[in-house]
């Protein structure tokens, strides 16, 4: 995942979190995800898996589409 990427996908989970009014540990809680990896990830450290965007969706209540960027168009 580039830079780019890595940022938009952290930046749409964190309006998903703010949207749900939930924190950051209850996502991390209800995800199954360690809460110091979360917020390494959403502070851009480190990449997360697509097990991880699938956990964290589950637990919003939204698709993972919601957590990923849209396709560019190839220009084709």
């Amino acid at each position: 995942m580039g830079t780019n990427e890595r940022h938009l996908v952290a930046s749409a989970i964190v309006t998903e979190i703010r949207r749900s009014d939930r924190s950051v540990r209850w996502v991390s809680f209800r995800s199954g995800l360690d809460c110091d990896d979360l917020v390494s990830k959403l502070e851009e450290h480190e990449d997360f898996t697509m097990v991880d965007l699938a956990n964290i969706a589950a637990a919003l209540g939204v698709p993972v589409s919601a957590l990923t960027p849209s396709a560019r168009p190839t220009g084709r």
